[in-house]
């Protein structure tokens, strides 16, 4: 329940929608922010606002190209982003069970490696996927959580809202942590629609297969 809890108040403090049985997807979006999402742009509602230890919280809205339930099912393997999200080396699964899973994803930007584990919820019932650090394990940034929510436009177009939480270590230089948290985000965003659009054929330039 507190972990639960924990998640609403994000989807409240990031999204600013209803959480449950949400009938219009366009919903708090202006008139001409649904005509750029239907032109295939991806918006940016809230892209930087820091608070306490550096804590960045960013949210955004896409409509990908396929049906809700392969969206779904396409954002559940996690394993799969180093395939496509810029600066990502490996992303590996660690265990899984019916509520989701736990995968370590290992960044390098710049001079800098960045190793943590991600405890990923699944909630098929409601499409929506949440997600934070794995607390068993040291991981080199200091807090994440987040969320993606689905909503179905038609039977091939699926609007999914995004929001995350972040906090990084103090360890980290700031200019990285201003290219992680907030010149990447576009293009990582972009690369997430990409695979999905393409089925989950789209691979980044540089990937070069699972490593040994």
């Amino acid at each position: 329940m507190k972990r639960w809890l924990g998640v609403f108040s994000l989807l409240v403090l990031v999204g600013g929608f209803s959480v449950y049985g949400q009938e219009n997807p366009w919903q708090g979006l202006t008139e001409e922010q649904v005509q750029k999402l239907k032109q295939g742009e991806i918006i940016i509602l809230h892209q930087e606002k820091e608070g306490k230890e550096g804590e960045r919280l960013i949210k955004a809205v896409m409509i990908l190209n396929q049906s809700i339930d392969e969206v779904f099912n396409f954002l559940c393997q996690t394993e799969r982003q180093e395939e496509y999200l810029p600066r990502l080396e490996r992303s590996i699964l660690i265990e899984e069970d019916e509520d989701g899973n736990i995968t370590e994803f290992r960044i390098k930007a710049l001079f800098i490696n960045i190793i943590y584990r991600v405890r990923h919820h699944y909630d098929p019932k409601h499409y929506r996927l949440y997600w934070e650090l794995d607390p068993n394990f040291n991981n080199d940034i200091k807090h994440l959580e987040g969320y993606y929510q689905l909503y179905k436009i038609n039977e091939h177009q699926t609007l999914a809202r995004y929001g995350t939480v972040v906090i990084l270590s103090d360890l980290i230089p700031r200019s990285i942590q201003e290219l992680l948290t907030k010149k990447d985000l576009p293009k990582s965003l972009g690369a997430v629609k990409k695979w999905i659009d393409s089925g989950g054929k789209y691979n980044k330039p540089e990937y070069k297969g699972v490593k040994k």
